[in-house]
């Protein structure tokens, strides 16, 4: 009887053993502000999350694409440039970008070749799929994910070397999906680099398309963000409502700005290098302001007559 017991105990806890290796580790802990609206249709928030290297700092900016003003624009080919050819973009800030551009939102994205200044602007090649307003900057490459983008805002996400372009005015493709269809497909085995905190920059999509959520999630600042992995990314952005997500470029290159209330432009995050870095792509945002537009004169005369009409043939039915 104790010897079966023995063997029946020693069978249950190898049966424990062999489960917990194929249970999942248990997802960070995150937190997220109330979205804070900054232009129409375009609001932002941060997100603290408590992941395997401790604590971290993201910040989402959240974009309705349905909301009117919204437009897109991002980096166009450098002059003498062309796709796949030497030179296709020269680098800039992402807060140079910003105010080059008129935008008043800007992220990094596609990763480049010549890294990594944080003073000079450099020629770069891209290493993922560039459409600048309607003009091809850079091809489609397998092994990566698109973010695709057509005129009137409408938006998906393929598998890098796929993408139709019939339609697309802007585009920008990062490193890989790590959320698709609702689902963490990180494969930390496939991805050396997956485990590692970093600062992270994705690009996410709501499941009816209809929102688009920019995230930059600082990292390598001891004692302020510590930076996350793609499987902790993965989860940031499912919390945060998307449906598919895409890893951009990330590092030092992470960095979302948006235009402050003198027209400068504000960077919301801490980049890595201590200063932002010169990236190969950036991805740009028009809105209009939460400011109301003023009533010409002469509307507001004609809707003060109109009311006033109202009024007297409201008092008439009521006599």
């Amino acid at each position: 009887m104790n010897r079966i017991m023995s063997r029946d105990v020693l069978s249950a806890l190898s049966m424990l053993v062999a489960l917990a290796a194929f249970t999942p580790a248990k997802a960070q802990i995150v937190s997220v502000s109330s979205y804070t609206p900054i232009y129409q249709g375009v609001s932002e928030a941060t997100a603290t999350i408590q992941g395997s290297a401790g604590t971290s700092q993201a910040y989402v900016v959240q974009v309705n694409l349905d909301a009117p003003g919204i437009s897109f624009t991002s980096t166009g080919l450098a002059p003498g440039g062309s796709p796949a050819g030497n030179v296709e973009t020269t680098s800039q800030t992402t807060s140079q970008f910003l105010q080059a551009t008129g935008t008043q939102v800007a992220i990094n994205t596609v990763p480049f070749n010549t890294c990594c200044s944080t003073t000079t602007a450099q020629p770069e090649t891209l290493d993922g799929l560039a459409v600048s307003n309607g003009t091809l900057v850079a091809p489609d490459q397998l092994g990566t994910a698109d973010l695709l983008l057509t005129a009137n805002n409408q938006a998906s996400m393929v598998a890098g070397g796929s993408a139709n372009l019939n339609g697309v005015y802007n585009a920008a493709g990062g490193f890989a999906f790590v959320l698709q269809n609702g689902t963490n497909v990180v494969n930390a085995s496939t991805a050396t680099a997956s485990t590692t905190p970093d600062p992270r920059t994705a690009v996410g999509l709501s499941q009816n398309d209809q929102y688009m959520y920019l995230v930059a999630v600082d990292g390598r600042q001891t004692g302020y963000s510590e930076g996350v992995t793609l499987s902790e990314l993965s989860n940031l952005m499912h919390d945060i409502g998307s449906y598919n997500a895409i890893e951009m470029d990330g590092g030092g290159s992470t960095a979302v700005a948006i235009e402050g209330a003198n027209g400068s432009a504000e960077v919301l995050n801490s980049p890595s290098g201590g200063a932002e870095r010169y990236d190969g792509d950036n991805l740009g945002i028009y809105a209009e302001s939460l400011t109301p537009v003023p009533v010409p004169p002469s509307v507001a005369l004609f809707g003060s007559a109109l009311l006033g009409m109202t009024a007297l043939r409201r008092r008439r039915f009521a006599g």
